[in-house]
């Protein structure tokens, strides 16, 4: 028995094929009505990242009359963004720095008002991204005083089959905005994410959980949270000032979709940031979807993008705006999935091993 446990630690360490795996049926998941607004244009940034598509948001939005989603690998914001101007600008997490003139052009765009920018986090799992170099800039830039941690959110009691495959399970701070973006909701998957704080200045992050949401008279709406099992964790050992979470000895709710509405330059058009720990917009690890990538279970991640995206401009913004509501009724079949893949979390490996030895 002891050699056969560690021929499977062994096997799952390393690189594995997993043949023949079957996610489970969802037997009649219904998202009910789901409310997409009309008449608006959305463009997604890739660069170089692992986000690699927006489909699902492409093909959601665009059953709307009059809207259009745009995914553009290479993009020139200070020379293309003004004539191409569109209402909602979607940033992944990519690797690219962007220049002081594309940030200076991203924040004109926004200042003009009824505009939504959504800039999605990732982990800092060995140092791969690092927020202080991409949307956090951007976020300063634009006068928002939200910011993406610099660690990396595990959580090994709601996950999708790894701690780091987060499934945020938790509401945040009831409000207006929140209780009608979370209407229904029951979970949503992120994978490899980090936690959303607020900037105490320009070197230091604070907890938003203790934080007075009213920053500088700008409205912040706390949407979601993880579990309060959730674990915060310095993946690159670094950068310790913004590293937030990892260091204040308070586990769990970690916020993970928060908001900001900002006046325009005129003070009289709101215009919207959303920050979420992921890049939850795109396709990558059927995050923008219906179902969780490894374990098949149905969460709500297209439905909370649809109804945030959708509130602001019913809402918030000063244009007139129609909608449509659209029923979806899902029966998603038994698939079986081939593939190989590589595993790096050794957490995931020993409670595999452990599982084995107590059956």
């Amino acid at each position: 028995m002891k050699n056969y446990i560690k021929f499977i630690s062994l096997l799952l360490v390393g690189t594995f094929i997993m043949a023949g795996y079957s996610a489970p049926a969802l037997a009649g998941y219904d998202k009910g009505p789901v409310v997409y607004v009309e008449g608006i244009k959305l463009l997604a940034y890739g660069g170089n990242n692992f986000a690699t598509s927006v489909d699902t948001l492409k093909a959601n939005f665009e059953r709307a009359d009059g809207n259009n989603v745009t995914w553009v690998d290479e993009y020139d914001f200070a020379t293309q963004l003004a004539s191409d101007d569109p209402d909602v600008l979607l940033l992944p997490r990519t690797h690219n720095v962007l220049s002081a003139g594309n940030l200076s052009a991203i924040e004109t765009w926004f200042e003009t008002g009824d505009k939504f920018l959504w800039i999605g986090g990732e982990s800092d799992y060995g140092g791969y991204y690092d927020a202080n170099n991409t949307g956090n800039p951007l976020l300063a830039e634009i006068g928002s005083d939200l910011r993406l941690d610099s660690g990396s959110i595990e959580d090994p009691t709601s996950n999708d089959a790894a701690a780091y495959r987060v499934v945020v399970n938790e509401t945040g701070v009831s409000s207006t905005l929140t209780d009608y973006v979370t209407d229904g909701f029951n979970q949503l998957g992120m994978h490899g994410p980090t936690a959303v704080a607020y900037a105490v200045n320009s070197t230091h992050w604070g907890d938003l959980r203790t934080a007075d949401l009213a920053f500088s008279g700008n409205e912040v709406n706390i949407v979601l949270n993880t579990s309060a099992g959730a674990i915060a964790l310095d993946g690159n050992l670094g950068l310790q000032n913004s590293d937030y979470y990892a260091y204040n000895n308070v586990t769990g709710n970690y916020p993970m979709l928060v908001t900001q509405t900002i006046d325009d330059v005129n003070g009289v058009k709101d215009s919207m940031v959303a920050v979420s720990g992921e890049s939850i917009f795109t396709d990558y690890k059927f995050m923008n979807g219906d179902t969780t990538e490894k374990k098949g279970e149905w969460h709500n991640g297209s439905v909370v993008i649809a109804n945030l995206i959708s509130y602001f401009f019913l809402n918030l913004a000063s244009g007139s705006y129609d909608s449509v509501s659209i029923y979806e009724d899902f029966e998603t079949e038994t698939e079986t999935e081939y593939e190989t893949e590589t595993e790096t979390e050794t957490e995931t490996e020993t409670e595999a091993a452990v599982t084995v030895t107590e059956a």
